[in-house]
C-alpha cells in the first residue's frame, strides 16, 4: 500500500464523509492498494482533468466532462 511519503503531492488537504462513504472509500483503497490520500488524490486529479476535457471515455472515445454543478 502506498503511505504518506511515498504518494504523489506533500501538500495535506482534509474532509469529513459519512460512514457509507467512509467504507466506500476504504473499499477502494483496498482494492486499488493505495493509501486514502492517493486516492483522493487520484480522484481529484480525474475531476481535474474532465474539466479541462481531457478525457476520454474508454468504450465510445466522447470526452467526459465532469461538473459538481450537476449534483
Amino acid at each position: 500500500m502506498c503511505d504518506m511519503s511515498s504518494c504523489f503531492g506533500d501538500i495535506p488537504t482534509g474532509t469529513k464523509v459519512d460512514s457509507q462513504m467512509r467504507e466506500f472509500i476504504e473499499g477502494e483503497c483496498d482494492r486499488l492498494g493505495v493509501s486514502k490520500s492517493e486516492f483522493h488524490r487520484r480522484l481529484l486529479e480525474f475531476y481535474r482533468d474532465s474539466r479541462r476535457e481531457q478525457t476520454d471515455c474508454p468504450h465510445c472515445e466522447e470526452t467526459i466532462v465532469g461538473d459538481l454543478e450537476d449534483y
